[in-house]
């Protein structure tokens, strides 16, 4: 139970997600459209040159705000930087507690901290299918005393908030996107996190999704999450969403709606 919790409060990294649809790519969402999911973010154009995003899901014990910005095109390629913001210490006290939805021993209580990221987009279609490339820098911003005891050693959740801990990190990855009919495509990436110098410094994860695009309002996801990495007990590897209370994977559903506002 305790990691369903915290796999539902990350869930939007399982998607991190299709101009339409698109926010793993360098495309701005069009002005005055807004996007959203059970997991996704919502997304909003607020102009042709400004998009807005933040996951609801968490925003409350977790607040989070990103930007897209619209930068000029590289080598062919159509590009974009997104800046993010996080504030997970609310979060991270709700679980520093003990009993059943525990997860972080209540001897730690954590300081206010600050997550800041930049990540450089380039998108291109090549014969028919849309690839983005993807590199940026993180920030951990801690303003007190951090206990490296208090870490979360658990896929998706370790090398994230590593950053905290480790004060800095890499990240880059490819996305694929291809349709295959009018209503289906699919989506691959590829990620790779690095966090120099820390105890379990590398993260490698893939996903898998096939969409059925209903109309240009509806769509649903299914598919997969791979994570493999380095842990403070050693490197390990899981196909996720996971629940240990049957010891079985289950494959992503994902709902998500959009509209224009009038």
């Amino acid at each position: 139970m305790k990691r369903i919790i915290i796999f539902a409060i990350f869930a939007g990294i399982l998607f991190s997600e299709t101009r339409n649809w698109e926010s793993h790519s360098a495309h701005l969402i069009p002005e005055k459209r807004w996007e959203m999911g059970v997991f996704q973010p919502f997304r909003y154009g607020y102009s042709e040159s400004t998009e807005y995003s933040v996951y609801p899901l968490c925003f409350f014990v977790m607040p989070n705000f990103s930007i897209k910005k619209p930068q000029n095109n590289f080598a062919g390629y159509t590009s974009a930087i997104r800046y993010k913001m996080v504030y997970p210490t609310p979060f991270l006290n709700m679980i520093a507690k003990e009993g059943k939805f525990g997860l972080i021993s209540p001897e730690f209580q954590m300081p206010p901290m600050l997550g800041l990221s930049a990540t450089w987009l380039m998108s291109k279609n090549i014969n028919g299918a849309s690839l983005t490339l993807n590199g940026g820098l993180d920030l951990g911003i801690v303003f007190g005393d951090l206990d490296i005891r208090s870490s979360l050693d658990l896929p998706l959740v370790y090398h994230r908030l590593g950053i905290y801990y480790n004060k800095w990190g890499i990240h880059t990855g490819v996305d694929i996107q291809k349709s295959m009919t009018k209503k289906i495509s699919i989506l691959a990436d590829f990620d790779l996190r690095l966090l120099p110098g820390y105890n379990g410094n590398y993260s490698i994860e893939h996903k898998l999704l096939v969409v059925w695009n209903k109309s240009e309002n509806f769509r649903i996801m299914t598919g997969y999450k791979f994570v493999m990495g380095e842990y403070p007990y050693g490197p390990d590897m899981q196909l996720l969403p996971y629940l240990p209370m049957v010891e079985t994977w289950v494959p992503i559903i994902e709902f998500q709606w959009a509209k224009y506002k009038r």
